[in-house]
């Protein structure tokens, strides 16, 4: 028998979901994590921990927290304790009743276990059981995309009139909603106000409906305290241009808005929050750090026509009473349009894309997003080459010249010559020239590599939330190619509204691409710019000390 513990209580596992690990992980034992690795086998116990985390047994009996996305399901059923029979295409069975299937020990686990990331009772909004930091550490975990051949391999065993529905529940494409949408499940009805158009203006590039642009600010990070000093958290002061009022809102929020987004918006391009901090999130350097960051994420979502007119968004740069903000929250929460309800509120002013050529222009992006990942890798790390031998190398060059120069001008003083002091002068101001320059090599990356390096790692965040957008087209046109060679008589009016769904899914995969496209080119067109600029003046910069060093030896013809 397998356990898992839950509100202090050792509860018997009702269900073993064998499992395969796909990605290493490395546990951190304070927190209940156990460490796996690739292609190891696992037993799920628990899937409902909470903030993307099951709990696994290993096969030598070790048991604790793994990521969710870290383990694929996809080559094996789920073991359920004997009872009543259930399809295997249906929805899951319900709970075992109370005096059944579930038997709690008399006494709590030993050391009252509670998991990281599990409110205790009674919590709720948004109480302290964690930290800022923690909560945001259980979601950045990388998401690791699981091959959609896999997931159709088991659509293939059994064909009939209707859709089935993937045996896979944890990929990208089934938890985006976009499967339900596919087999016509969500009947709800949509607002006209919630309503997301797709726009074709040249007749050849689907877009999104232009919308208003925000611009937000973020000033004075404060540092406050809880429960007399015992909890302390960063809060940060925001500013739309949209309203001129400020709102103040804590790293958790941000956390918490950044997940509201990825589930409205499940083919959405979302860009990344900074990365929590272990120590030394209370120094300045870092707090200036992640503001700058921060308000770089709220810009980014600001410029986008979707996101940036969102109810949520709204809430989140515009709330500022405490009950309003809670209000406000549980809506977002459960929000109809969220999931396979945003493909439902997608229309297109035009006609829709075809199957084949939106296969081919969403195939081409996935080859270019491979390469240009791969690009602004090398970008960075000759960033770090380039900083490197700035702050280094060609920094004590400089430097030994300008010892050297000036211990040229020292020996000068003590020639029997006395017409020698204006080159003496010179060379000691030659050597000063010099050390200047060393000076100026190495605080330049700080202008030019650093910053672009900084903009690029933004791209590479963004980056690594393509697959997941990529993989629910895919898996939108597995379930289709599926559909329409299956055997036995067709509906022919159920599949062309299954066609019309799956192109709704490919105009709006195609319009977030190329609103990609569209800020790829604004942002590195701005961001090469400016780094050839502060190039110039790093080199009009050195150029004027050498003239200003050289224009004080005098004339040759003067020393004759």
């Amino acid at each position: 028998q397998h356990y898992y513990i839950t509100n202090n209580l050792r509860v018997m596992a009702t269900t073993a979901i064998p499992a395969r690990v796909i990605y290493d992980f490395e546990g951190q034992a304070d927190n209940n994590e156990i460490t796996v690795y690739e292609h190891e086998l696992v037993t799920v116990v628990c899937e409902d921990v909470g903030e993307g985390w099951v709990e696994a047994v290993k096969e030598n009996g070790e048991q604790g927290l793994v990521p969710a996305s870290y383990i694929d399901y996809d080559e094996y059923e789920v073991m359920q304790p004997p009872g009543p029979v259930h399809d295997e295409w249906s929805e899951p069975p319900p709970p075992p009743p109370a005096d059944t299937g579930v038997q709690f020990a008399e006494q709590p686990a030993p050391g009252g276990v509670q998991f990281a990331g599990q409110p205790a009772p009674g919590d709720n909004e948004w109480s302290d059981y964690d930290s800022d930091e923690e909560q945001h550490s259980r979601q950045i975990r990388p998401s690791v995309s699981l091959d959609v051949d896999d997931e159709s391999r088991a659509a293939q065993h059994q064909r009939s009139n209707t859709m089935k529905k993937s045996m896979n529940r944890f990929t990208p494409y089934v938890k985006s909603g976009a499967e339900d949408f596919i087999l016509g499940k969500d009947k709800e009805q949509i607002a006209e106000s919630d309503t997301i158009t797709i726009i074709c203006p040249n007749n050849i590039d689907l877009c999104w409906q232009p919308n208003q642009i925000i611009a937000v600010e973020i000033t004075e990070p404060i540092k406050k305290a809880k429960f007399k000093g015992m909890k302390s958290f960063m809060s940060y002061h925001i500013t739309p241009n949209t309203t001129n009022l400020t709102v103040e809102r804590r790293y958790k929020q941000f956390d918490w808005f950044h997940g509201r987004l990825t589930e409205k918006f499940p083919c959405f391009i979302i860009p990344p929050l900074p990365e929590k901090a272990v120590v030394g999130k209370y120094q300045q350097d870092f707090i200036e750090q992640r503001r700058d960051k921060l308000e770089l994420f709220l810009n980014r979502i600001g410029r986008h026509p979707i996101i940036s007119n969102c109810n949520v968004t709204n809430h989140f740069l515009k709330c500022q009473d405490d009950k309003d903000w809670k209000d406000g929250k549980r809506k977002a929460e459960s929000d109809k349009t969220a999931r396979s309800g945003f493909f439902m509120t997608v229309k297109c002013e035009g006609p829709l894309p075809d199957n084949l050529s939106s296969e081919s222009y969403v195939g081409s992006f996935s080859t270019f997003s491979k390469k240009m990942e791969g690009t602004l890798d090398k970008l960075v790390k000759q960033n770090e080459d380039y900083a490197g031998k700035m702050t280094g190398g060609i920094k004590h060059m400089y430097s030994k010249y300008g010892h050297i120069f000036k211990e040229l001008g020292e020996l000068y003083d003590t020639g029997p010559l006395s017409d020698s002091k204006p080159v003496n002068v010179a060379l000691m101001g030659t050597g000063r020239c010099y050390q200047e320059i060393s000076e100026v090599y190495e605080n330049q990356p700080r202008y030019d590599a650093h910053v672009l390096s900084e903009s690029v790692r933004e791209y590479q965040g963004m980056l690594s939330s393509v697959p997941d957008m990529l993989h629910v087209h895919k898996g939108a046109a597995q379930k289709v190619k599926d559909y329409t060679q299956r055997e036995g008589e067709k509906d022919v009016e159920e599949e062309a509204k299954v066609l019309q769904r799956y192109s709704t899914i490919s105009a709006a995969v195609m319009s977030e691409i190329n609103h990609f496209h569209t800020e790829r080119n604004r942002d590195f067109n701005f961001m090469v710019r400016g780094f050839i600029a502060s190039q110039i003046d790093f080199h009009k910069n050195i150029l004027l000390k050498l003239e200003n060093a050289l224009n004080q030896y005098p004339d040759p013809s003067t020393l004759e």
